[in-house]
């Protein structure tokens, strides 16, 4: 966000009109000598006191910045003689001077510069709000997070990752004890996204703290979302957010002007992302990560202390080079030839003893024949294995698979399906896979979630101990769970996780239990 203002040359985020995007006047929290209009609340308590002439903020009408109005603004700045009508002119339009950005016949304004979800969502406003929870606030405030509390959830996350697949992210860490420890991005998704509810709710956090921040995860989770978007929902993610908004300064502003400061200009830019879906598309598009990630990565190549530059542009240069010439020679490229495998089982004996009663095998065969519609035969001709390969790339373990493999750290055990007949997903932990080998049908056995419901749009439920069957091709992917006083919260595999690079999910050793078998 300060990166883009300079790039385009505007006032910035603590001028008078910092919003890049519109004309919205900020808003000042103290009276004091010195203090700057660069806050964003909707309503500003004692607003005639503290801004007098700043009228409210409609979100259903903002006055966003025009391209005409842009020139016209820089066609001023230079005619003017003097740096007092300079600055007056940057003070009435938030416009500084004309960018060398301009050259580029791409530019527009205000739209040159897509928002940045790597920062904006995760690192500026996610950040910020866990700070207002726990340091900004008074032990008073209804938005503060008791120490207990907020010790309680940093240690109880930690322990949640053993349920949380390996394949969606790396270890998250207490943020209680490591927030100023360098905090990475997919720890901050891994709170707004997964932990902050399911946890909130059980350790007692304020109910409209968390039907507020709910809004907030699922506009985020909408706006990563790489799918085509009609206006219709152009409109109600706006409303979504609208809300959002409008209750977080409710709680968090409290009709306090010493509150305003908590109305920064990255919670208020929320409201322009449906804007943006407009522009370019999924604001994951936008995300810098991209760009960071190139430069870190070039940044660790240079070796020369005389000349570093150089160094960089011979390295940019060649690379570019050889992009071009694969292009020219795409026979030149190299690829690794790996022995592609659709399925792969591992398949574990059924022992005689195991298709006796009150064992768990002969609960499964009894299922399964309830499943096929058939009579019961607990010698029936099948075949068990462990795990299971997903479309997505990523494994299923079965429990029997998990209990047998050693240095397992995260489970996969854990799955959604889809049902036809069914408008509710199905999520459960996979107890076993099955053949049938007379017909060739693929079955899975597990545990259901069941008696499901949506509590500030997170799936909660209990844990079924009655063992149901459905196909394999029904599992449609990994999930995570966290499990607390009985209640299962489903931790599905986010948008945003797709912005990682390849080194930030964990690597799962896959472990073969026995022989694998090859099933086309």
């Amino acid at each position: 966000m300060l990166g883009s203002a300079k790039f385009s040359c505007l006032a910035g985020h603590s001028a008078l009109y910092g919003d890049r995007f519109s004309m919205v006047r900020g808003a000042r929290a103290s009276l004091k000598k010195g203090s700057k209009s660069q806050y964003y609340p909707l309503k500003p308590p004692e607003n005639d006191r503290y801004n007098p002439g700043r009228p409210f903020t409609d979100l259903n009408n903002l006055p966003i910045r025009k391209e005409s109005h842009y020139w016209e603004t820089i066609v001023k700045l230079q005619n003017a003689e003097t740096k007092a009508a300079r600055n007056m002119i940057t003070r009435e339009s938030g416009i500084s001077r004309m960018p060398l950005c301009v050259a580029s016949h791409a530019f527009m304004h205000p739209s040159f510069f897509p928002l940045d979800p790597f920062h904006l969502f995760y690192e500026n406003c996610m950040a910020f709000i866990w700070d207002l929870w726990v340091t900004l606030s008074a032990v008073s405030d209804p938005i503060h997070l008791g120490v207990d509390k907020a010790q309680l959830l940093g240690e109880l996350i930690p322990k949640a990752m053993k349920t949380l697949p390996a394949a969606f992210c790396g270890t998250v860490r207490d943020p209680f004890l490591k927030r100023q420890s360098q905090y990475k991005i997919y720890e901050w998704m891994a709170l707004l996204h997964w932990y902050i509810i399911p946890i909130g709710l059980e350790i007692g956090m304020d109910a409209r703290v968390l039907s507020n921040f709910s809004y907030f995860v699922n506009a985020i989770e909408f706006a990563m979302t790489i799918k085509p978007r009609s206006n219709q929902d152009l409109q109600e993610l706006h409303c979504m957010i609208a809300r959002f908004l409008e209750g977080y300064e409710v709680l968090y502003v409290n009709n306090k002007p010493e509150n305003v400061s908590r109305s920064r200009l990255c919670i208020f830019q929320m409201i322009y992302v449906p804007m943006h879906i407009e522009w370019y598309g999924s604001v994951r598009l936008g995300s810098q990560a991209t760009c960071e990630r190139a430069i870190g990565e070039m940044g660790g190549q240079v070796r020369s202390k005389k000349a570093p530059f150089k160094n960089l542009s011979n390295l940019l240069h060649e690379r570019e080079d050889l992009k071009l010439l694969l292009l020219y020679t795409p026979s030149l490229r190299f690829t690794k030839n790996v022995r592609q495998k659709k399925i792969v089982f591992q398949e574990i004996s059924i022992r005689k003893k195991d298709r006796q009663p009150n064992t768990l095998i002969y609960e499964e065969l009894e299922a399964i024949c309830i499943f096929l519609d058939k009579n019961f035969d607990p010698y029936l001709d099948i075949t068990r294995w462990g795990k299971h390969s997903l479309s997505d790339g990523n494994t299923l373990r079965s429990q029997v698979s998990e209990f047998r493999a050693e240095n397992i750290s995260r489970s996969t055990r854990y799955f959604e399906a889809v049902d036809d007949n069914n408008q509710q997903p199905i999520f459960g932990e996979a107890l076993a896979f099955f053949k049938v080998n007379n017909t060739g049908t693929l079955l899975a056995t597990f545990y259901p979630i069941v008696e499901l419901e949506l509590v500030f749009g997170k799936w909660r439920g209990i844990w079924s101990k009655t063992i149901k069957v459905l196909p394999i091709a029904a599992i449609k992917c990994l999930i995570g769970i966290w499990c607390y006083n009985n209640r299962v919260y489903v931790l599905q595999k986010h948008p945003g996780l797709e912005m990682l690079s390849s080194v930030e999910p964990e690597s799962e050793q896959d472990i073969d239990l026995d022989d694998e078998f090859e099933f086309e």
